[in-house]
Protein backbone atom coordinates (compact mmCIF):
# COMPACT_ATOMS: atom_id res chain seq x y z
CA UNK A 1 0.00 0.00 0.00
CA UNK A 2 1.33 3.30 -1.04
CA UNK A 3 1.64 5.75 1.64
CA UNK A 4 -0.64 8.50 0.48
CA UNK A 5 -3.28 6.26 0.65
CA UNK A 6 -1.92 5.21 4.49
CA UNK A 7 -2.26 8.85 5.33
CA UNK A 8 -4.46 10.68 2.88
CA UNK A 9 -6.82 8.35 0.55
CA UNK A 10 -10.42 7.49 0.31
CA UNK A 11 -10.46 8.02 4.33
CA UNK A 12 -10.36 11.79 4.46
CA UNK A 13 -12.85 12.06 1.20
CA UNK A 14 -15.60 9.76 3.01
CA UNK A 15 -15.32 12.18 6.19
CA UNK A 16 -15.57 15.24 4.12
CA UNK A 17 -18.52 13.79 2.32
CA UNK A 18 -20.25 12.92 5.76
CA UNK A 19 -19.33 16.30 7.12
CA UNK A 20 -21.03 18.04 4.13
CA UNK A 21 -24.28 16.26 4.98
CA UNK A 22 -23.66 16.37 8.57
CA UNK A 23 -22.22 18.43 11.21
CA UNK A 24 -21.48 21.25 8.42
CA UNK A 25 -25.34 21.93 8.47
CA UNK A 26 -24.74 23.55 11.18
CA UNK A 27 -21.65 25.55 10.71
CA UNK A 28 -22.19 28.63 9.05
CA UNK A 29 -18.50 29.39 7.81
CA UNK A 30 -18.83 26.27 5.80
CA UNK A 31 -22.18 26.83 4.57
CA UNK A 32 -21.18 30.06 2.90
CA UNK A 33 -18.92 27.81 1.03
CA UNK A 34 -21.25 25.61 -0.44
CA UNK A 35 -23.63 28.21 -0.99
CA UNK A 36 -20.85 29.89 -3.43
CA UNK A 37 -19.06 27.03 -4.58
CA UNK A 38 -21.19 24.06 -5.15
CA UNK A 39 -19.72 20.63 -5.97
CA UNK A 40 -17.83 19.01 -8.62
CA UNK A 41 -19.37 16.19 -10.51
CA UNK A 42 -17.16 13.37 -8.75
CA UNK A 43 -18.51 15.04 -5.13
CA UNK A 44 -22.12 15.71 -6.14
CA UNK A 45 -22.16 11.79 -7.29
CA UNK A 46 -20.79 10.83 -4.40
CA UNK A 47 -23.25 13.12 -1.99
CA UNK A 48 -26.65 11.92 -4.09
CA UNK A 49 -25.18 8.44 -3.35
CA UNK A 50 -25.27 8.60 0.16
CA UNK A 51 -28.98 8.99 0.34
CA UNK A 52 -29.40 11.52 2.63
CA UNK A 53 -31.83 13.57 0.54
CA UNK A 54 -33.36 16.06 3.29
CA UNK A 55 -29.70 17.40 3.29
CA UNK A 56 -28.92 17.91 0.01
CA UNK A 57 -31.48 19.56 -0.86
CA UNK A 58 -31.17 22.32 1.83
CA UNK A 59 -27.91 22.43 0.78
CA UNK A 60 -28.65 22.88 -3.17
CA UNK A 61 -31.23 25.25 -1.92
CA UNK A 62 -29.22 27.81 -0.65
CA UNK A 63 -26.74 26.93 -3.26
CA UNK A 64 -29.26 27.74 -6.25
CA UNK A 65 -30.41 30.54 -4.27
CA UNK A 66 -26.90 31.80 -4.47
CA UNK A 67 -27.10 31.13 -8.21
CA UNK A 68 -29.61 32.90 -8.50
CA UNK A 69 -28.68 36.43 -7.05
CA UNK A 70 -25.60 36.10 -9.01
CA UNK A 71 -27.51 36.98 -12.05
CA UNK A 72 -29.23 40.03 -10.65
CA UNK A 73 -26.12 42.27 -11.91
CA UNK A 74 -26.09 45.93 -12.10
CA UNK A 75 -25.71 45.80 -16.04
CA UNK A 76 -28.70 44.94 -17.88
CA UNK A 77 -28.77 41.57 -20.27
CA UNK A 78 -27.58 43.65 -23.30
CA UNK A 79 -24.65 45.45 -21.64
CA UNK A 80 -22.76 42.42 -20.64
CA UNK A 81 -21.30 41.55 -23.82
CA UNK A 82 -20.51 44.84 -24.99
CA UNK A 83 -17.02 44.92 -26.45
CA UNK A 84 -15.98 47.11 -24.92
CA UNK A 85 -16.12 46.03 -21.38
CA UNK A 86 -12.48 44.48 -20.59
CA UNK A 87 -14.18 41.77 -18.48
CA UNK A 88 -16.90 39.41 -19.22
CA UNK A 89 -19.44 39.87 -15.86
CA UNK A 90 -21.49 36.76 -17.02
CA UNK A 91 -18.46 34.69 -16.70
CA UNK A 92 -17.05 36.37 -13.91
CA UNK A 93 -20.24 35.82 -12.02
CA UNK A 94 -20.56 32.16 -12.86
CA UNK A 95 -16.54 30.97 -12.41
CA UNK A 96 -16.70 29.74 -8.86
CA UNK A 97 -19.67 27.68 -9.81
CA UNK A 98 -17.80 26.11 -12.80
CA UNK A 99 -14.47 25.51 -11.54
CA UNK A 100 -14.84 24.60 -7.69
CA UNK A 101 -15.86 23.04 -5.20
CA UNK A 102 -16.75 22.37 -1.56
CA UNK A 103 -15.87 19.16 -0.91
CA UNK A 104 -12.63 19.42 -2.33
CA UNK A 105 -11.87 22.36 -1.08
CA UNK A 106 -11.81 20.86 2.56
CA UNK A 107 -9.94 18.31 1.46
CA UNK A 108 -7.22 20.54 0.00
CA UNK A 109 -7.32 22.59 3.51
CA UNK A 110 -7.26 19.29 5.89
CA UNK A 111 -4.03 17.69 3.53
CA UNK A 112 -2.20 21.55 3.90
CA UNK A 113 -2.32 20.86 7.56
CA UNK A 114 -1.23 16.97 6.59
CA UNK A 115 1.50 17.80 5.07
CA UNK A 116 2.99 20.33 7.05
CA UNK A 117 2.61 17.64 10.16
CA UNK A 118 4.40 15.09 7.70
CA UNK A 119 7.58 17.05 7.26
CA UNK A 120 7.46 18.01 10.85
CA UNK A 121 7.34 14.39 11.80
CA UNK A 122 10.50 13.49 9.21
CA UNK A 123 12.77 15.88 11.77
CA UNK A 124 11.04 15.18 15.30
CA UNK A 125 9.93 11.87 15.53
CA UNK A 126 12.24 9.14 15.44
CA UNK A 127 12.28 6.41 12.75
CA UNK A 128 9.45 7.82 11.02
CA UNK A 129 11.97 8.87 8.02
CA UNK A 130 12.66 4.90 7.76
CA UNK A 131 9.11 3.88 7.80
CA UNK A 132 8.34 6.55 4.70
CA UNK A 133 11.53 4.95 3.17
CA UNK A 134 10.04 0.96 3.27
CA UNK A 135 6.96 2.59 1.54
CA UNK A 136 6.21 1.85 -2.16
CA UNK A 137 6.30 5.88 -3.18
CA UNK A 138 4.04 8.63 -3.56
CA UNK A 139 1.80 9.45 -6.21
CA UNK A 140 2.75 12.17 -8.02
CA UNK A 141 0.49 14.60 -7.02
CA UNK A 142 0.93 14.01 -3.41
CA UNK A 143 4.94 14.10 -4.31
CA UNK A 144 4.61 17.34 -6.00
CA UNK A 145 3.09 18.79 -2.95
CA UNK A 146 5.09 17.48 -0.30
CA UNK A 147 8.43 18.54 -1.91
CA UNK A 148 6.81 22.00 -2.12
CA UNK A 149 5.87 21.72 1.67
CA UNK A 150 9.42 20.58 2.60
CA UNK A 151 11.04 22.76 0.59
CA UNK A 152 9.63 25.41 2.33
CA UNK A 153 9.96 24.33 6.11
CA UNK A 154 13.08 22.71 6.04
CA UNK A 155 16.61 24.10 6.52
CA UNK A 156 19.14 23.24 3.75
CA UNK A 157 20.69 20.61 5.70
CA UNK A 158 17.43 19.54 6.93
CA UNK A 159 16.47 18.92 3.59
CA UNK A 160 20.15 16.99 2.53
CA UNK A 161 19.51 14.54 5.97
CA UNK A 162 15.50 14.00 6.09
CA UNK A 163 14.12 14.48 2.18
CA UNK A 164 16.62 13.93 -0.49
CA UNK A 165 16.41 10.49 0.59
CA UNK A 166 12.59 10.53 -0.40
CA UNK A 167 13.38 12.27 -3.53
CA UNK A 168 15.92 9.12 -4.25
CA UNK A 169 13.08 6.55 -3.19
CA UNK A 170 10.59 8.29 -5.65
CA UNK A 171 13.44 8.16 -8.21
CA UNK A 172 14.48 4.43 -7.70
CA UNK A 173 10.72 3.42 -7.64
CA UNK A 174 10.31 5.13 -11.17
CA UNK A 175 13.52 3.61 -12.29
CA UNK A 176 12.34 0.23 -11.38
CA UNK A 177 8.91 0.58 -12.96
CA UNK A 178 10.23 1.68 -15.93
CA UNK A 179 12.45 -1.55 -16.48
CA UNK A 180 9.27 -3.34 -15.56
CA UNK A 181 7.02 -1.56 -18.35
CA UNK A 182 9.97 -2.57 -21.07
CA UNK A 183 10.20 -6.31 -20.15
CA UNK A 184 5.74 -5.98 -20.03
CA UNK A 185 6.27 -4.38 -23.62
CA UNK A 186 8.80 -7.21 -24.84
CA UNK A 187 6.58 -10.27 -23.60
CA UNK A 188 4.33 -8.80 -26.88
CA UNK A 189 7.63 -9.17 -29.64
CA UNK A 190 7.61 -12.48 -31.11
CA UNK A 191 10.58 -13.22 -31.00
CA UNK A 192 10.34 -13.37 -27.24
CA UNK A 193 7.84 -16.15 -27.65
CA UNK A 194 7.99 -18.08 -25.15
CA UNK A 195 10.11 -16.59 -23.02
CA UNK A 196 9.85 -16.46 -19.35
CA UNK A 197 9.83 -12.61 -18.34
CA UNK A 198 10.41 -11.53 -14.29
CA UNK A 199 7.51 -9.16 -14.61
CA UNK A 200 4.63 -8.48 -12.12
CA UNK A 201 1.45 -9.37 -13.50
CA UNK A 202 -0.26 -6.34 -11.97
CA UNK A 203 2.56 -3.83 -13.20
CA UNK A 204 0.36 -1.51 -15.49
CA UNK A 205 -1.61 -1.01 -12.81
CA UNK A 206 1.19 -0.65 -10.25
CA UNK A 207 2.47 1.52 -12.15
CA UNK A 208 -1.04 3.73 -12.42
CA UNK A 209 -0.99 3.85 -9.23
CA UNK A 210 2.74 4.96 -8.24
CA UNK A 211 2.06 8.08 -10.98
CA UNK A 212 -1.84 8.52 -10.23
CA UNK A 213 -2.62 7.06 -6.28
CA UNK A 214 -4.42 4.06 -5.54
CA UNK A 215 -7.47 3.01 -6.71
CA UNK A 216 -10.71 2.68 -5.25
CA UNK A 217 -12.03 -0.25 -4.69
Amino acid sequence: MQLPVLLFGKKLEDEAIEYTLGPAMMVPDFRMITNEKGFCRAHIKKLIEKRNALSLALILDSHLGEIESAFELKNNEKAFFKKKNTNNPVAEAFSHVAGECAVCSRIDNTLERYFSTFVFMLKSEKGFLQKVLEKNGFCFEHFAKLTEVAFEKLSNKEIEKYFIPIINMQKDKIAEYHEYIRKFADCFDYRNAGKKMDVPSNILTKTAELLNGEFEE
